[in-house]
C-alpha cells in the first residue's frame, strides 16, 4: 500500500483530426488519463534550435547508418522539451560515435598485429627445420648484412649474388628468405626483394630464447591478442544494440515526423493537439495504445502549464472505494502529502465498530449495505462497519440488546467501565502519534525535514514522553529533552532569540491541542458505555409489559430506535474524529483530486 499519492504527468498528443474520437475512446479506456485543454496552445517548440539540432543528428548518423541500433516505425513517447531531447540525443549519438570510431581503429590495429604474429609463428615453424636460428638472425656483426624476407609462394627470387648467401624456408603460406651479405648489396637485396612483391620481416625484441621458449611467448602474445580483440568486438556489438542509442534515434525519428507533421499541419488543423494528465507509470503505454488501436499520432510528456494544479491520484481499490466520500469531506492531499485512503478502511470500522458493539445491530447493517452495493454505493462503508459492530458485540456479549444471551469474550461494558474507556484513549494516542509522523514523512518529501525535525519532532517527542510517563516516569526527563530541542530548533531556525516567547505560546497551543484531540477518544468508549446503558433501559421498558405481544413490540421499536440513533451519531462522532483530530495533523487540504476520464458502458 503505497502512502504517497501518485502524481499525474502532463501528456500532449497530435492526432490527425479524423481520427480524435476514437482516439479518445481509446485513451479513456485504459482509465489513467484525464482531458483538460492546454492554455499555451499558441506556444510552440523553437523549431529552428529543433532543426538544427536534428540536422546535426542525422548528418553525424548518416556516416554509422549500417552501425546504428535499429529505431521504430512509429512515433516514439517523449518525455520532457523537444528542444532539449533533440539537444541530448545528439549528444548521445556523438559520445556513441566516438566509441565506435576508436573501436573500429582500435580493433584495424589489433588485428593486424595479430596478423602479424601468425606470421611469425609460421617462419618460425619454416626455419627451424632449416637450421635458421630465428634469434641469430638478427644478431648485431661489424662487416655482416642480415635480412629476412617473406615472399607469397611462387615469388622466389630467382638470381643470383655475388657475396650473398641465400637460405630459403618453405611455410604453409610463405617463402621465408634469409640474406647474409657485405654491407654494400643491402640496396641491391632490397630492390630485387621489392620487386617481387616481398616484405621485409621484423623480428621483436622480445622474441629471445631458444626455439622453445620462442614459440612459448609468441603463443602467449597470440592469445592476449585474441582475447582483447574479442573483448573490443564484443564492446562493438554491445554498441550496435545500445538501448540508449536506440532511444535516442526514435526520439529523433519522432522530433522529426513532429517537425513534418505537427509543427506546421497543427495550425492548419490537420490534427488534434490533445491534452491532459495521466497517471500512467509506463510513459510508453500511451503511445502503444494508440499504436495497436491503429492510429498514427504522437505522445508526448511535456511540462505541464505553469499555472496549473497536478492533480494527484489516491488509493483506489475496492476496499477503500467505500470511504472515499469521508476523505473527500476533507479535501484531497498533494503530491507531498501521505493518502490515509488505505489507512481509513481500517481505522473507521474500528472506530464505528466500537461504539456500536452489537452482533444483531451490526449483522442489519451489513445486510442492508450489502443489498444496496450496486443502488446505493454512498452506503458500502456500512458493510465494514456492521462487520467491526459485529466483532465487537462477540467481545463485549451483546446481540440485539440482549447482554446474557452469549458469552463476553472480553468484558461486559458497564462492568468495566474505565477499561471500556481507556482503551480508545490509548488508541487515539497511537493515531495522534501517526499523524505527527504522517505530518514528518510530508516535511521530507517537501525537502522540509531539517525545519521538522526542530519543530514538530520536538513536539513528538513531548507528546510521546507524556504517553510513556503514564506507565514508566523514568521516560518524562524526554519531555524536557524535547522541550530544550523546540527552543534550541527555534534559535538555529529564525536565528532571533525575540522569537522564543511566540515559540513558547506556540508549544503551549499545539501541547493543548494534542491533549484535547486525544481526550476527544474518551467519547468512544462513552458511546459503548451508552449503548450498553440504552439497551439496558430498552429491555427494562420491555419487561415492564406482561403481554408477549407488547413485550416483542417493545423490544422491536426499541431496537429500531437504537439501530437509526445511535447509527447515525455513531456514524457522525466517526467522522468527526477522523477530521478534525487525525487528518488535522498531516493534512492540508489542498490538493486536486485525478478524475480520470472513461467510457460510459454501453458507449
Amino acid at each position: 500500500m503505497a502512502l504517497r499519492p501518485a502524481q499525474a504527468k502532463w501528456f500532449e498528443t497530435y492526432v490527425p483530426r479524423d481520427q480524435t474520437v476514437r482516439a479518445t475512446g481509446v485513451l479513456a479506456d485504459t482509465g489513467v488519463v484525464q482531458l483538460e485543454l492546454d492554455p499555451r496552445l499558441e506556444e510552440m517548440a523553437d523549431l529552428e534550435r529543433l532543426r538544427f539540432f536534428l540536422e546535426r543528428f542525422s548528418n553525424l548518423a548518416a556516416d554509422h547508418a549500417d552501425e546504428l541500433p535499429a529505431g521504430v516505425d512509429h512515433p516514439t513517447t517523449l518525455v520532457g522539451d523537444a528542444t532539449h531531447i533533440a539537444n541530448q540525443a545528439l549528444h548521445r549519438l556523438r559520445q556513441w560515435s566516438a566509441r565506435i570510431d576508436y573501436l573500429r581503429e582500435h580493433l584495424a590495429q589489433l588485428r593486424t598485429e595479430h596478423d602479424y604474429l601468425v606470421l611469425l609463428a609460421e617462419c618460425l615453424e619454416a626455419m627451424h627445420p632449416a637450421g635458421i636460428d630465428l634469434e641469430g638472425v638478427f644478431r648485431e656483426t661489424r662487416f655482416l648484412c642480415k635480412c629476412l624476407f617473406v615472399c607469397p609462394h611462387g615469388r622466389e627470387l630467382a638470381p643470383e649474388l655475388q657475396g650473398v648467401v641465400e637460405r630459403v624456408a618453405h611455410g604453409p603460406q610463405h617463402v621465408f628468405l634469409y640474406f647474409v651479405g657485405a654491407p654494400e648489396q643491402r640496396d641491391l637485396v632490397s630492390r630485387l626483394v621489392v620487386d617481387a612483391e616481398c616484405e621485409q620481416v621484423a623480428i621483436p625484441v622480445w622474441l629471445t630464447g631458444d626455439h622453445a621458449q620462442q614459440k612459448y611467448l609468441l603463443l602467449a602474445q597470440l592469445a592476449l591478442k585474441t582475447h582483447r580483440i574479442a573483448e573490443l568486438d564484443g564492446q562493438l556489438r554491445a554498441l550496435r544494440k545500445d538501448p540508449e542509442m536506440a532511444a535516442a534515434r526514435a526520439n529523433a525519428d519522432t522530433l522529426r515526423w513532429y517537425l513534418e507533421h505537427a509543427a506546421h499541419t497543427l495550425g492548419e488543423r490537420k490534427l488534434c493537439h490533445v491534452t491532459g494528465w495521466t497517471t500512467c507509470s509506463d510513459p510508453q503505454r500511451l503511445q502503444q495504445v494508440l499504436n495497436e488501436a491503429g492510429i498514427s499520432a504522437m505522445v508526448r510528456f511535456p511540462e505541464p502549464p505553469a499555472a496549473a494544479a497536478t492533480p494527484v491520484a489516491l488509493l483506489d481499490t475496492w476496499w477503500t472505494r467505500p470511504f472515499q466520500p469521508l476523505l473527500a469531506m476533507w479535501g484531497t492531499p498533494v503530491g507531498t502529502e501521505v493518502d490515509p485512503s488505505g489507512l481509513l478502511a481500517l481505522v473507521v470500522p474500528l472506530l464505528f465498530g466500537y461504539m456500536f458493539p452489537d452482533v444483531g445491530h451490526g449483522l442489519v447493517l451489513a445486510l442492508g449495505a450489502a443489498a444496496a452495493w450496486k443502488r446505493w454505493p454512498q452506503f458500502r462503508f456500512l458493510l465494514p462497519c456492521g462487520l467491526s459492530a459485529m466483532c465487537f458485540g462477540l467481545l463485549f456479549g451483546d446481540i440485539f440488546g440482549f447482554d446474557n444471551r452469549i458469552p463476553a469474550l472480553w468484558w461486559k461494558s458497564l462492568d468495566h467501565p474505565l477499561e471500556v474507556l481507556a482503551v480508545p484513549l490509548i488508541f487515539g494516542a497511537l493515531l495522534m502519534l501517526l499523524g505527527l509522523a504522517f505530518s514528518g514523512l510530508a516535511a521530507a518529501w517537501r525537502g522540509e525535514l531539517r525545519a521538522w525535525v526542530w519543530l514538530d519532532g520536538a513536539l513528538l517527542l513531548i507528546y510521546a514522553a507524556a504517553l510513556l510517563g503514564w506507565f514508566l516516569p523514568a521516560a518524562l526527563w524526554l519531555a524536557g529533552l524535547g522541550l530544550l530541542q523546540y527552543f534550541l530548533g527555534t534559535l538555529v531556525l529564525t536565528r532571533d532569540r525575540h522569537a522564543l516567547p511566540a515559540a513558547l505560546g506556540n508549544l503551549l497551543l499545539a501541547t493543548f491541542e494534542l491533549a484535547m484531540n486525544t481526550l476527544s477518544f474518551a467519547r468512544v468508549g462513552a458511546f459503548a458505555l451508552g449503548h450498553a446503558a440504552l439497551s439496558l433501559a430498552i429491555m427494562t421498558l420491555a419487561h415492564a409489559f406482561t403481554h408477549p405481544l407488547a413485550v416483542a413490540l417493545a423490544l422491536i421499536v426499541g431496537n429500531l430506535f437504537s439501530l437509526v440513533l445511535e447509527g447515525l451519531l455513531v456514524y457522525v462522532q466517526t467522522t468527526r474524529l477522523v477530521l478534525f483530530e487525525f487528518f488535522t495533523r498531516f493534512l492540508r487540504e489542498e490538493g486536486r483530486p485525478f478524475r480520470p476520464l472513461r467510457r460510459q458502458s454501453g458507449g
